[in-house]
C-alpha cells in the first residue's frame, strides 16, 4: 500500500516543478487537480499565475486538462477560464475519472502526470491509473472540509517518510534553479 501513495516527484507548489524533467522521462500530457493545486477552495477563478503557466504548458507542447472530486459546475468555470477541458465529480482514487479521460483525449498511461496535492486521491489515484504522479504541497490548509482535513492527518506519517525516500524526485524551489 505504502507504494501506490508514493508519488514519484514532489513539489513545493506548481511553479516548482521542472516541467523539462517531466517532457524528457516522456510526459506529455497532464492532468490538473484544482483545489489546493492550483488554487484555494474559496478562490472563483484561477489566480493570473495559474493561468499564465497553463499557458507556457501549452506553448511547450504538452497537453492537459483538468480532473477534480470537485463539484462540475465550480470546476466546470475553472477549467473554461483556463481554456481547459474538465471532469469534475470524478470520485479519485478510482479509476472511472482517468479512464474518461484516456478514452477521451487517447493519452497513454505513460506519457501522462497527475499533479495534486493528497496523497490518498491525487497519487493513490494515480498509481491505481498506472500513471506518473507529482504531489504538491496544498495551497492553504485552513479552508478545508472536515473530511479533506481528516484525510490530511492520516497523511501527514506518510509524509514525514518521502523525505528520505530515494524513489522520490524533489523539484527545488524555483529560486533555487
Amino acid at each position: 500500500m505504502r507504494k501506490a501513495l508514493t508519488p514519484e516527484y514532489y513539489a513545493d507548489n506548481i511553479f516548482d516543478i521542472d516541467f523539462d524533467v517531466l517532457s524528457a522521462a516522456g510526459i506529455s500530457f497532464i492532468i490538473l487537480d484544482v483545489d489546493n493545486t492550483l488554487m484555494t477552495y474559496d478562490d472563483e477563478v484561477a489566480p493570473e499565475p495559474v493561468r499564465k503557466l497553463v499557458a507556457d504548458l501549452r506553448d511547450r507542447g504538452f497537453k492537459a486538462c483538468v480532473l477534480s472530486n470537485g463539484h462540475s459546475k465550480r470546476i466546470m468555470k475553472v477549467a473554461e477560464d483556463l481554456g481547459l477541458e474538465f471532469i469534475g465529480d470524478a470520485l479519485k482514487p478510482l479509476k472511472r475519472g482517468f479512464r474518461r479521460i484516456f478514452e477521451r483525449f487517447g493519452n497513454s498511461p505513460r506519457s501522462t502526470v497527475l499533479i495534486g496535492d493528497q496523497l490518498f486521491t491525487d497519487v493513490w489515484g494515480a498509481s491505481r491509473a498506472k500513471i506518473h504522479s507529482v504531489l504538491v504541497r496544498p495551497l492553504e490548509l485552513s479552508n478545508e472540509p472536515g473530511f479533506v482535513r481528516f484525510k490530511r492527518r492520516l497523511e501527514k506519517p506518510l509524509l514525514r517518510k518521502l523525505r528520505g525516500d530515494p524513489k522520490v524526485t524533489f523539484f527545488p524551489p524555483a529560486s533555487g534553479k
